[in-house]
């Protein structure tokens, strides 16, 4: 019988899967590669300490306590090996957190007098201050905490990432304190925005509207934005945006010059030169198919749920909010006659504030409601597909595959056939199973249930499950049931990084969840395979 191959060993992989949920599959990565007898390395010691960490900020109940008093213990015993502020600090934040207050207080004394003696640490000016500020805080020492972060944020204003980090460890120890977390908004980094709206405005009409959206955005204190770039609303939403030095990222449903062709050319001539330069000023273009010719609906849909999802997603990496703002055209209903933007309104529902400004059509265009679909092809859907498979499953001799058989592969069969959410079609891919569901919803609620399911295993024999997902247009073929397009060849290129223990998710389903699963889920980009971003997404902790 032969065993999974050992996965990757670097500490840096090893991070990377702890943090995105991972934690079996980290620990395991730890032992394999020999770093738990590496008693004298520094670097093996802290990333055994950030091992032990994210267990305890997992744990519930009785078990937290002790594993949070693991995690200081090995952030001391690494700080042993290699005195540094960010060690110190941790292991202040441990102790405070198992409730053990006087000596936490005393550890970050210790670190605040550390850093005022002027010795080099060879840190950024920002991870100084904001080391101070949580110092500060773990000795009720609110005031200090905050003149120190605001210190932290002014040394690095557009550091959003490392200032969300920051803010997520504050939080918990605020949390464990029972005091106001609520002053912490302050130095949130700025909202993101999802946006829309209607084609049926002139360029006249849209020079007077785009005061009235900067006035919004500052006021909403929006600093990044996910939308489309059509002629009309879209523009004035992407110019307001840039004029006030926020990002602008631009999600089309097809290829740029395609794009152009049906909606940005067909309308007001001076449309077309501010959309490249819109386009040119972006701080990123993704462009959802290679689709090409008439209007196809289902990739406006596509676009919209992963622009909208994306807009969440980056609130929630940034520790910061979501808002939707829409360019209506006043006709009768919340929404207008435009059915993209009904669309994106109401699936939006509680993803967070959305705010309607109505502007009447006065430029010819034919609403969205009106269009005709494409004819000629009923097979074309969307498509939340999920891989479904085992580790290692491939490399057994056939021995070990009888085993597999029985122990793991049949009963498994059986505990997805019992699943409450089943999906629309199944197929076998080799030794795996590709799944697809219409909703990426109920996709999710699918491989929750996976991901949920004792583990399976018989003695010698190692084979974890392995789920990740994609979210894309596809053929839907029937006798034989088939499903074809690119979206299934990148949900392969996919497979090869899918992680144990998590749903390894392109960004494209990751942000089609996040619209109206924010809550219930957790997200952490775990990096990219042939430029499709990956996240690995875990059930949100009660």
């Amino acid at each position: 019988m032969i065993a999974a191959p050992p996965p990757r060993t670097s500490l840096a992989a090893i991070i990377t899967a702890a943090r995105a949920g991972s934690l079996g599959f980290a620990t395991a990565m730890f032992e394999a590669g020999g770093w738990g007898t590496r008693e004298d390395d520094p670097a093996a010691r802290a990333t055994q300490a950030r091992l032990l960490k994210e267990t305890a900020l997992r744990a519930r109940g009785a078990k937290r306590n002790a594993a949070l008093v693991a995690a200081a213990d090995a952030f001391a015993a690494a700080a042993a090996l290699n005195p540094q502020p960010w060690l110190w600090i941790e292991e202040a934040v441990m102790r405070r957190l198992a409730g053990d207050g006087e000596t936490a207080e005393r550890l970050a004394h210790g670190v605040l007098a550390a850093l005022a003696a002027g010795r080099d640490w060879a840190e950024t000016p920002y991870f100084i201050a904001a080391v101070q500020a949580q110092a500060h805080l773990v000795c009720h020492e609110v005031e200090a905490a905050r003149a120190a972060l605001a210190m932290a944020c002014a040394a690095d204003p557009d550091g959003w990432a490392d200032r969300a980090a920051t803010l997520r460890q504050m939080a918990l120890v605020l949390a464990a304190m029972a005091a106001d977390a609520a002053w912490l908004d302050a130095f949130r980094p700025p909202r993101s925005l999802n946006f829309a709206g209607h084609l049926g405005v002139s360029a006249a009409a849209g020079d007077a509207l785009r005061g009235t959206v900067g006035d919004w955005l500052a006021a909403e204190g929006i600093g990044f934005g996910f939308g489309a770039l059509a002629a009309g609303a879209d523009i004035v939403v992407a110019e307001a945006l840039l004029a006030r030095g926020a990002e602008l990222h631009v999600v089309l449903p097809i290829g740029v010059e395609a794009f152009i062709a049906q909606s940005v050319a067909p309308f007001d001539h001076a449309w077309l030169p501010r959309f490249r330069a819109c386009l040119e000023a972006a701080q990123s273009v993704r462009c959802l198919t290679a689709l090409r010719g008439a209007y196809e609906p289902l990739a406006t849909r596509l676009a919209a749920d992963v622009a909208m999802g994306a807009a969440v997603l980056n609130a929630r990496m940034l520790a910061s909010g979501a808002a939707q703002l829409l360019i209506t055209d006043g006709a009768a209903g919340r929404f207008g006659a435009g059915l993209s933007t009904a669309y994106l309104g109401e699936r939006w529902r509680d993803a967070g504030p959305q705010h309607c400004i109505a502007v009447p059509r006065d430029a010819p265009v034919v609403a969205s409601g009106a269009r005709s679909a494409p004819e000629g092809r009923p097979d074309r859907r969307l498509a939340a597909m999920l891989w479904i498979g085992f580790a290692g499953l491939d490399d057994l001799d056939e021995d070990g595959f009888s085993t597999a058989l029985d122990a793991v592969i049949a009963p498994f069969r059986a505990a997805c056939a019992a699943l409450p959410v089943q999906p629309e079609l199944t197929l076998p891919v080799g030794n795996a199973r590709m799944v697809a569901f219409a909703d990426p919803d109920a996709a999710w609620a699918y491989a929750c249930g996976l991901l949920a399911l004792p583990p399976l295993a018989a003695p010698g024999l190692n084979v974890p499950l392995r789920i990740c997902g994609h979210y894309a247009l596809a053929h839907w073929l029937e006798a034989p049931a088939a499903l074809v397009g690119r979206g299934i060849a990148e949900l392969g290129m996919i497979a090869s990084a899918a992680l144990p223990g998590v749903l390894t998710a392109s960004e494209t389903l990751a942000a089609a969840l996040c619209v109206n699963q924010a809550d219930r889920i957790s997200p952490e980009l775990v990096g990219e395979v042939e430029d499709i971003r990956l996240f690995a997404i875990s059930p949100a902790a009660d």
